[in-house]
């Protein structure tokens, strides 16, 4: 460049202060995550330990796919990984609202199971496809930090529709007969049938 380059600033980041950056980061996730296990929990009954082993599940895949190919947890794949535990919640909150407005509608469990997932399957969808074009413009766009950012929410969203979706699913098919047996919609889903 013909331009004169005329220092204004200069500031060193020692490795400490990257370290602490780190640690704040695994504080805040483990944190941030336990809060929301012990919410689901409370709030769903059963249902929340159910969408809480999907979650679990989620985070297991996005680090194996990341330790797949090499990867380095960057802060911005951490923010990742936070915005990915959102997004997994997310979906399976859709999924047991859904189920329990069909119990509040009077629908059979099994019926309520089944239905509750087709009509949570479009908001879940296109809060994931969004989200992930999103990741693919930021990837085509941005720089090494950005690019670490929209991988590994790529990798979380897939992830987070494959348990959310399939996982806690396929989980509830092999309790439904136990589900049907005890007849205990609270313990199940944190939920009492109107007027009962």
């Amino acid at each position: 460049l013909l331009a004169p380059v005329k220092l204004l600033e200069k500031r060193s980041v020692g490795p400490s202060l990257g370290q602490d950056s780190i640690n704040a980061s695994m504080i805040a996730l483990i944190s941030g995550f336990v809060i929301v296990v012990i919410f689901m929990v409370i709030y769903y009954g059963l249902a929340g330990i159910i969408a809480n082993i999907a979650l679990i599940a989620n985070l297991f895949i996005v680090l194996a796919v990341m330790a797949l190919f090499g990867a380095t947890l960057t802060l911005p794949g951490m923010a990742g990984i936070v915005l990915t535990v959102g997004m997994a919640v997310d979906a399976n909150v859709i999924i047991n609202e859904r189920i329990r407005e069909l119990f509040r509608q009077g629908s059979s469990i099994a019926r309520a199971i089944e239905h509750g997932y087709a009509n949570a399957m479009s908001a879940i969808l296109d809060a994931n496809i969004t989200t992930l074009i999103a990741s693919v413009v930021l990837y085509a766009y941005g720089t090494g930090p950005i690019k670490g950012f929209a991988v590994t929410m790529s990798i979380g969203i897939l992830a987070s529709m494959l348990t959310a979706i399939l996982g806690t699913h396929g989980i509830y098919q092999y309790l439904l007969p136990k589900i049907e047996k005890s007849k205990n919609l609270p313990l199940w889903f944190g939920i009492k049938r109107e007027g009962k």
